[in-house]
């Protein structure tokens, strides 16, 4: 049986990162995310979409997010 290596330690109901393989992860999820969700909210207010600038978060960070904390519960 292969024993995965720990980047996460799980504090309360969260996960700290314990390796610097765990905060790569998290940085290269992180940063296209936050970088994708500015730019759907700016090419929504370029095409008069204004009202709707809150769409791109809901629909980048979820997936984000879900698959950070998969990764997180794999390696704690």
């Amino acid at each position: 049986m292969v024993r995965r290596e720990i980047w996460f330690h799980k504090v309360l109901w969260s996960y700290i990162p314990c390796h610097w393989n765990g905060s790569a992860v998290m940085a290269a999820v992180i940063f296209p995310t936050v970088l994708a969700i500015l730019a759907g909210q700016a090419a929504l207010d370029a095409v008069g979409y204004a009202s709707a600038d809150w769409l791109p978060f809901p629909v980048f960070f979820i997936p984000a997010l879900l698959f950070l904390l998969g990764v997180a519960k794999r390696h704690s």
